[in-house]
């Protein structure tokens, strides 16, 4: 795989993130294919996408629009084609010297680098989440903020026989889950207004702040506090407390939660745990190389 002026990255950098792009890329196109025969052609197109970027990055050195063709076996004006349009979105870039050759472009090193980062987040959160989990014996969750949502990216059950039911890699709503609210109440002013401009804030139960102006006040009041509550504002009868996480640049990347069934998480108990949580938050920040 090529690198600027088609000189090559190392093999373990470019089998790094040519193997995680392609195979996210792959998934879409599953998901593209079970929409139906009426966008058989966008799946189709999609996979030929793809195929490109397999071809760009096997081989080792930087190929024309006819060599990319005769490598994936479909004609040169639909290589040419693609290959511009993912040109256009940063995804190839043409070689200084060979205006007509191409190579991968460092946009899918950005988002494999983004990839590997929630990868090394969870492995260096992991120990700690297991710590909270077993001194408060109750469901732990660790997540970040992609597209004005949380997903999950990390969870560690309670031993209790009733728990809160999720899944890693689910998404939920940022203005009514602890996660979200942790993560709003740190985010510079202009993303935080972006992520709010977005979101619907749609009333998920009668506890759901659903107008803009009370939400921001009570993101001011998170971050004056550290912590954040989901007082079944997401969903009846559960109740979670959650703590912001931060890299090595101050940045808020990360939040983790307590989460637990509201008859056994009371109000009282949820703001007694809310230390114990906001300390792993800061112990993990620490581990990523944050000073406060």
């Amino acid at each position: 795989m090529m690198g600027p002026d088609c000189q090559p990255f190392t093999p373990l950098t470019a089998g790094l993130f040519c193997a995680i792009f392609v195979s996210v890329c792959e998934h879409t196109v599953q998901i593209l294919n079970r929409w139906g025969m009426e966008n058989e052609n966008l799946a189709r197109t999609v996979g030929k996408a793809l195929d490109i970027l397999d071809c760009l990055g096997r081989e080792k050195t930087c190929l024309s629009a006819s060599e990319v063709a005769r490598h994936c076996r479909f004609s040169r004006p639909t290589a040419y084609r693609l290959l511009n349009t993912l040109l256009n979105r940063g995804y190839v870039t043409q070689d200084r010297s060979q205006e007509e050759k191409y190579r991968l472009g460092y946009k899918i090193l950005e988002l494999s680098k983004s990839l590997l980062d929630s990868v090394e987040l969870r492995q260096q959160a992991l120990p700690f989440l297991q710590d909270l989990s077993r001194t408060v014996n109750e469901t732990v969750h660790l997540a970040v903020l992609d597209r004005g949502e949380v997903v999950y990216i990390e969870k560690v059950e309670s031993t209790q026989p009733v728990r809160m039911h999720s899944t890693i890699g689910s998404r939920n709503p940022v203005h009514c889950t602890a996660l979200g609210k942790a993560i709003l109440a740190y985010l510079p002013p202009e993303p935080q207004a972006a992520v709010l401009e977005r979101a619907s804030l749609a009333k998920r139960t009668r506890r759901t702040i659903t107008e803009r102006a009370a939400l921001q006040a009570h993101l001011q009041q998170v971050c004056a506090q550290g912590f954040a509550v989901d007082d079944m504002e997401n969903e009846e009868g559960i109740r979670c407390v959650g703590a912001p996480i931060f890299d090595h640049q101050g940045r808020v990347i990360a939040a983790l939660s307590v989460s637990g069934p509201a008859y056994r998480l009371g109000l009282e108990r949820a703001y007694q745990l809310a230390a114990q949580v906001k300390a792993t938050g800061e112990a993990i920040s620490r581990q990523l190389g944050y000073v406060a």
